[in-house]
């Protein structure tokens, strides 16, 4: 429990100084989350990973996240040449429609699904949508950023390049 508290209270943290990168030693941890491959399949995204990530969650019921995951798709193939990893988060309970949904709009994302209810939801301080969190390998919250972004964006674009020097 006193986990749970300390990760929602970084992040929080994090969240309140969106876009800014807070210094290694206080940059809250990114959890390991438990989620569904859009085959169906269990899977775990490491608290750890060898690439930066840049992780996006969102869900279906929320048009501006609806409406920034073809530039995130592109975002991903630009940066996968840096090794960075990006992935699209859907909060959702069932897969199907999430797998539908980005096979027609976005089929090159790496995505998969977070039930709503699961308690790292919460220690996300999720408590608007999309938000995206840039993490290092070594599983540090880099910056967060709430809200949609268009990430075609030559400013949003410089943004990130400087969060990932970092990474």
């Amino acid at each position: 429990m006193k986990r749970r508290a300390a990760i929602a209270s970084a992040l929080a943290a994090c969240l309140s100084g969106c876009g800014r990168s807070p210094a290694p030693a206080d940059r809250p941890r990114w959890p390991e989350l438990s989620v569904t491959e859009l085959s169906g399949q269990a899977a775990t995204l490491p608290a750890l990973s060898t690439q930066a990530r840049i992780v996006n969650l969102w869900a279906l019921w929320c048009a501006p996240c609806r409406a920034e995951l073809p530039a995130l798709e592109r975002l991903g193939m630009a940066l996968a040449g840096r090794g960075v990893q990006v992935s699209a988060i859907a909060l959702a309970d069932d897969v199907f429609p999430v797998r539908e949904y980005l096979a027609e709009r976005a089929a090159r994302l790496r995505a998969a699904v977070l039930g709503p209810r699961q308690p790292v939801v919460r220690q996300l301080g999720l408590d608007a949508l999309p938000q995206t969190f840039v993490v290092a390998r070594d599983g540090g919250v880099l910056a967060c950023w709430v809200g949609a972004r268009d990430w075609d964006a030559a400013p949003v674009r410089a943004e990130l390049d400087r969060v990932l020097k970092d990474a």
